[in-house]
């Protein structure tokens, strides 16, 4: 970096940014290095390295390239404030954030304790714990009905007011973790006996074992991408979904989605609501959306950027970067998020790559052949890894990315490019 960074992210010279934990896979880890690049001092914030080594040297991790790393106890938000000031309550830092859905609101609690910008630690909150979201929504008729079932008697009622089929799920869990479809009563009890047993998080915080039913929405989903600031929210756009196989999990998407006019202002305006109904103040938001014949309904808000390439995607498209906005605006500046047509792609889409079993990651072919379509093939998995050992989305190995004139352009290319790759797994204890 120039001594005068005149770019957009000049703001990021000298600061020092604090980052609570991290998603998984490379657009994280690079948007780390661009704010080092712009001048940033990052500092990273970790309870425990396996998550994301999974036994490998820490060292050869690509979240290891920062300026400083801490080992804090990254739920509990005064360890968080502790490690961050200087035992007088001044910061030593300039902003502290997290990508991470575990640590959002940990991360939202320190920074307003030491008088760091925030999301707001109500709204952060709300996002993540999706009856609280539920609450605040009601009323709207973009809100679902819904149920928190604490105990089991309390079922019968639920799924009375819900309906079948129904949505169970864990009310503070991501990464699609523990959703499932019930058609009929017996399997939202097998649901309930299922997810209620689960007293922990992946991350290990505590869980009371409650349950979230909502009505299914019958439609097509899509995501919202847009970042909030000075309580004024810009829309990048929408994300499309494809599902894999009968599963929830999210498999296809390109960017920008072209929805009607009429289609696209109610789905911007529901997705407005809802950020305002929670108080969200800053930062990324990506928001889930079914679109049914009756409206849009919000599936959830998550306070965060988006995994699976989608803000790649929307860098590629719009001609801007949203891991330095979300950064930048953590640090108290004001960036300049772009639209659709201000980047060098029409276009963009992704594939998520499943292996057919789950077991240890042996092999994988067909990259070339996939990547002479025009696409690109990014592994985050490598052969020796045990691959798909949960029903969520961790269970992807990686992901095919291109560009297109259009976004269904670029959904055909990777599509194509997906169908050559075979990613091998071999079961435990087969030889």
């Amino acid at each position: 970096m120039s001594a005068a960074d005149t770019s957009p992210y000049g703001g990021f010279a000298g600061k020092r940014l604090a980052l609570v934990e991290s998603m998984l896979h490379s657009a994280f880890y690079d948007g780390i290095q661009a704010a080092r690049a712009h001048g940033a001092e990052i500092w990273l914030l970790l309870r425990g390295e396996d998550w994301y080594t999974g036994g490998r040297p820490f060292r050869e991790h690509p979240l290891s390239d920062v300026d400083r790393v801490l080992h804090v106890d990254t739920h509990d938000w005064r360890a968080i404030a502790a490690a961050l000031g200087d035992g007088s309550g001044t910061p030593l830092v300039d902003g502290v954030m997290s990508f991470s859905d575990y640590h959002t609101e940990a991360t939202a609690r320190a920074a307003e304790h030491l008088g760091l910008p925030s999301q707001g630690l109500d709204a952060v909150r709300a996002a993540n714990h999706k009856h609280l979201l539920r609450a605040a929504l009601d009323g709207d008729p973009a809100n679902l009905r819904w149920r928190l079932v604490t105990a089991e008697p309390e079922l019968e009622e639920a799924l009375v007011h819900v309906g079948l089929p129904c949505i169970a799920k864990p009310p503070s869990e991501a990464i699609s973790y523990g959703v499932r479809k019930c058609a009929t009563a017996a399997e939202a009890a097998a649901a309930w006996h299922e997810l209620s047993a689960v007293r922990k998080s992946l991350r290990g915080q505590p869980r009371p074992g409650h349950v979230l039913f909502e009505e299914y929405a019958s439609g097509f989903e899509v995501s919202v991408e847009s970042m909030t600031a000075g309580g004024k929210t810009h829309f990048f756009g929408a994300t499309s979904k494809d599902l894999h196989r009968t599963t929830l999990l999210e498999e296809g998407h390109s960017f920008p989605l072209a929805l009607d006019g009429d289609t696209w202002d109610e789905v911007r305006g529901c997705v407005e609501r809802a950020l305002k109904a929670i108080g969200y103040r800053q930062g990324p938001a990506h928001t889930e959306v079914m679109v049914t014949a009756d409206g849009p309904r919000i599936v959830e808000v998550n306070p965060r950027l988006p995994a699976h390439m989608i803000s790649t995607m929307v860098s590629d498209v719009c001609g801007t970067d949203p891991h330095l906005d979300a950064k930048l605006l953590a640090l108290g500046g004001a960036p300049e998020p772009g639209r659709p047509g201000s980047g060098p792609a029409g276009g963009a889409a992704v594939h998520v790559l499943f292996p057919e079993e789950p077991g240890e990651f042996t092999a994988v072919s067909g990259v070339p052949e996939a990547e002479a379509l025009g696409a690109r093939v990014h592994l985050h998995a490598e052969p020796g890894d045990r691959v798909a050992t949960r029903l969520d989305n961790s269970a992807s190995v990686g992901f095919v990315y291109a560009h297109g004139a259009d976004a269904a352009a670029a959904l055909a290319t990777v599509r194509a490019a997906a169908a050559r790759i075979r990613i091998d797994t071999r079961k435990e204890g087969r030889r």
